[in-house]
């Protein structure tokens, strides 16, 4: 892992490779596994609107980037496998915003799709007012999961959150690499515990260098 001191910036070295479906979701369960145990007990408590800290933002922010296609829903639905949320996940797209509160804690997921640059030229700058009805500082602020598919939409980012890059390998049919950068030591911890436990799981996941 890299870390950029000053901002809290730490980005991984190498890609994780996920050789399925199956083993997308099995990593998605354990960062909400391990999601419940940093937020968990925050979850239950009162939050303050305040902006000077990174306390202030006791939720955990997963920013999913990637084609269509590459995995990001799949990710999402791991998740809720972790969470222990018994309703299907399915992407929000119609709607941007999905709420779960039946699992462990809770975990809104975004889908920001529709709010591409192009579609909001044709629309007037419809979708930016739509961007900035969302809520969306409040949504991560509530000491859950705010899983946001297309991040590269959003006007600006939270004080910490976990980014997600899935894209298809190029040598293994069916197979995804995820790259992992974020901002925060929190999350910098969190991932690593992931990752530990994954590769416990199967030692044959590992992460791999791949020079495009």
């Amino acid at each position: 892992m890299t870390i950029m001191q000053g901002e809290e910036l730490w980005q991984e070295t190498f890609p994780l490779v996920l050789p399925s479906a199956a083993a997308t979701q099995s990593l998605a369960a354990l960062v909400g596994q391990m999601a419940v145990r940093l937020l968990g007990s925050s979850a239950q408590q009162p939050t303050f609107h305040c902006t000077s800290t990174i306390e202030s933002f006791p939720g955990l922010v997963i920013l999913l980037e990637g084609d269509l296609g590459s995995g990001k829903t799949t990710f999402v639905q791991g998740l809720g496998q972790g969470l222990e949320i018994p309703e299907p996940i399915d992407s929000p797209t119609f709607v941007l915003v999905q709420e779960y509160r039946s699992g462990r804690i809770p975990l809104f997921h975004c889908d920001l799709y529709r709010l591409d640059p192009s579609s909001a030229a044709r629309a007037g700058g419809r979708e930016s007012t739509l961007l900035e009805d969302l809520g969306l500082e409040e949504l991560w602020s509530q000491g859950g999961i705010t899983a946001i598919e297309w991040p590269q939409y959003l006007c600006h980012l939270p004080a910490t959150y976990l980014w997600l890059y899935l894209q298809p390998h190029p040598q293994q049919e069916g197979a995804r690499l995820l790259y992992a950068k974020g901002k925060g030591s929190q999350t910098a911890q969190l991932w690593q515990q992931v990752l530990s436990q994954f590769t416990q799981q199967d030692p044959e996941e590992k992460r791999i260098h791949f020079s495009s």
